[in-house]
């Protein structure tokens, strides 16, 4: 795999999403430019709005972040669903917006995972 290569966070949507300490946090639910938003649950949702540049990199099979799932609670979670005229979600089809509008996330190595 190319280390420089990437992908578009439109198409990780759905993507498992794990902290620095190897905790799956949820799935990409939806993203802007500077943000991508992690849903987490089915009946209790916690949303968490992190930062691009929080983010690690993607192994082919889970978006890392370089922060630990204590600091995605303490300073990320909001408790209300991404506001759709300003964040792009799968529903709405990432086809009908500007891709430089959609962040890439950067291929990195494999990682191990806990077992």
């Amino acid at each position: 795999m190319n280390s420089n290569a990437t992908k578009s966070v439109g198409d990780l949507t759905q993507e498992s999403v794990h902290t620095s300490d190897d905790i799956d946090i949820g799935d990409i639910e939806a993203t802007n430019k500077e943000t991508i938003v992690i849903k987490r649950g089915i009946i209790n949702l916690h949303y968490y709005y992190i930062p691009v540049s929080k983010v690690e990199g993607w192994d082919e099979h889970i978006v890392w972040l370089t922060i630990t799932e204590q600091e995605v609670k303490d300073k990320y979670e909001k408790n209300l669903e991404p506001d759709p005229s300003k964040y792009y979600t799968k529903n709405q089809g990432y086809d009908k917006f500007d891709r430089k509008n959609i962040p890439v996330i950067s291929y990195i190595a494999k990682k191990s995972r806990k077992r």
